[in-house]
């Protein structure tokens, strides 16, 4: 069970978007304030939903009070669709039962498929979530609006008033759009955020959790109980002086505070009230010396990487394992560039082989993540802002490298190409906000001079210049031809030309008939190809005749 698709309106970047996954592993890129943490916090709410307030709102929308809130007030509402293969054999999937709230009743027979057999079903199901305004207090939010907001900054103050006081979540079917209680939602997945400042604490929690379930369990809960007796009498017996001294002293009362009128006496006594989950603790041992430390006290690294491992891999014990989403925020966090290679070519595998037992969200602006995680697995978010409308786009790299129906292969070539060369230096265009393609290293490292003499460092404006390794300038494209996340790319290139070495009589060219024939064969006539560059411009993808003029277009 996953969640396959998600509508976010009106929350953070988000003004009316809506963004596909993948069963498994999901590695969302881009540029800083492009959406991502917004996307995980959207995700999360699902979960957890905590108390929103008015600057988790879409400030663009918000700043249009006047065109939009006047007469209504704003509000949030995610949907979530969730999929789920169900066997009609299998009577120990909860998943059903979790799921029923939120079915929808036409297409259900349709999705029915018989392998071998057994019956199977593709359910599908939506939740609603809205965060709204009380509708007792709508004509109050009105008069406020009419009264107080002069200007964004006091509309803000009304909104804030009522968001504090009267507004709450409400969760629907999203296909019936029948009521649902909060805990039906909250309760169809567990949720895990790990936030870029993290702590061992989400770890402690879960270890916590399965120790406390086991402990608790009929089967084991008599063992424990003997053991605490055992402990118990064990301890009194090592204390026995301290507890003769104490209760001596307290025998010497006397109803010298009037106890003895209730009934009552002062008993000393030892009882060993441990609690398993308590008693467990996570340590790291020294390999070569064999020396302990607590978690806490381990490089900020490592244990970064372990607390990830742990959580990963608890998926594999617990009960409702199908149920469980991992929320990742940059990963990469105090971890060296090594381990995060390392631990993402781990995940990918997991993912492969099915193995992962969760879906995982992970956010980065790591290279080395994206350069493992696999093309399939990413999608590249963007704030588009100069449109009229400014929201967030995604898109799928797995569904950008789909060829069409028309039998080419272009996309699909490009994608082999890539999934080979895009290593760590390349990965870095996918973060930048523009691309600069380049041949070779020579003209990698020749460009910041370029930009330099023509008075536009390239630190300020965020680009990334791509040495591609030869004149493969069409395969590179492919990854931003047609891309929702639109970028401007720029390619540049040698001066090429072919070299005539006879002439017709067979003698030897002159350097002058060389120099002559030099017509700039710049190896990108495919680049021209109205199959490759979308018809509307859209690609934002430019062959310039000069350097000066190419770069003059990047920056504006």
């Amino acid at each position: 069970m996953y969640i396959n698709k998600i509508h976010i309106q009106n929350y953070c970047n988000f003004s009316d978007f809506t963004m596909d996954f993948h069963q498994g592993l999901n590695v969302i890129i881009g540029a800083n304030n492009s959406g991502k943490t917004g996307l995980l916090y959207a995700i999360n709410l699902l979960r957890s939903p905590s108390d929103v307030s008015v600057d988790d709102f879409n400030k663009n929308n918000l700043q249009k009070y006047q065109e939009l809130y006047t007469e209504v007030a704003p509000s949030i509402v995610i949907e979530y669709s969730i999929q789920h293969r169900i066997s009609e054999d299998d009577t120990s999937d909860e998943s059903i039962i979790k799921l029923l709230p939120f079915l929808g009743i036409k297409g259900f027979e349709e999705n029915r498929q018989v392998n071998g057999d057994v019956a199977e079903y593709n359910l599908e199901a939506q939740i609603r979530a809205t965060y709204a305004l009380d509708v007792r207090f709508l004509g109050d939010y009105k008069k406020a609006v009419a009264a107080e907001a002069e200007d964004l900054n006091s509309y803000l103050t009304v909104l804030k008033r009522f968001v504090t006081s009267h507004y709450s979540w409400s969760y629907t079917n999203g296909v019936s759009d029948t009521k649902v209680e909060q805990k039906a939602a909250t309760d169809v997945f567990d949720i895990r955020f790990i936030g870029a400042e993290r702590t061992s604490e989400e770890v402690r929690k879960e270890i916590r959790h399965e120790i406390e379930v086991f402990a608790k369990a009929a089967e084991n809960a008599a063992e424990f109980d003997k053991f605490r007796h055992k402990a118990s009498e064990d301890l009194g017996k090592i204390l026995s002086p301290p507890i003769t001294r104490l209760t001596t002293l307290f025998e010497n009362e006397k109803n010298s505070i009037g106890l003895e009128k209730g009934n009552v006496s002062i008993s000393s006594t030892v009882k060993a009230n441990i609690s398993p989950a308590d008693a467990y603790i996570t340590e790291v041992q020294d390999t070569k010396t064999g020396y302990t430390l607590p978690l806490q006290n381990n490089g900020l690294g490592y244990n970064n990487l372990i607390n990830i491992y742990m959580l990963i891999k608890l998926s594999e014990i617990q009960k409702g394992k199908d149920f469980r989403i991992l929320c990742l925020e940059e990963p990469e966090a105090h971890l060296h560039p090594a381990m995060q290679y390392k631990l993402f070519k781990y995940l990918k595998k997991l993912d492969e082989t099915d193995e992962l037992n969760q879906q995982i969200f992970v956010t980065t602006h790591s290279s080395n993540i994206s350069a493992v995680a696999g093309i399939d697995n990413m999608f590249m978010l963007a704030y588009d802002r100069d449109g009229e409308n400014a929201d967030c786009q995604q898109q799928s790299l797995f569904e950008q490298f789909k060829d069409k129906d028309d039998q080419t292969t272009v996309k699909a070539e490009a994608k082999a190409h890539l999934t080979k060369f895009l290593d760590v230096t390349r990965s870095d265009m996918l973060f930048a906000d523009k691309i600069i393609l380049v041949e070779g290293i020579a003209e990698k490292l020749l460009m910041p001079l370029f930009m330099e003499l023509c008075g536009c460092p390239y630190e300020d404006e965020h680009i990334s210049i791509v040495e591609i390794g030869g004149k493969h300038f069409g395969y590179f494209v492919e990854l931003f031809n047609g891309n929702a996340v639109k970028k401007k790319v720029l390619c540049i290139t040698d001066n090429d030309f072919k070299w005539i070495d006879f002439d017709e009589d067979g003698k030897l060219r002159s350097y002058a008939d060389y120099v002559k024939n030099k017509k700039g064969d710049f190896a990108l006539d495919v680049l021209t190809n109205k199959e490759l560059i979308n018809k509307d411009g859209s690609s934002k993808i430019v062959v310039p005749k000069y350097i000066e003029e190419g770069l003059q277009w990047l920056l504006k």
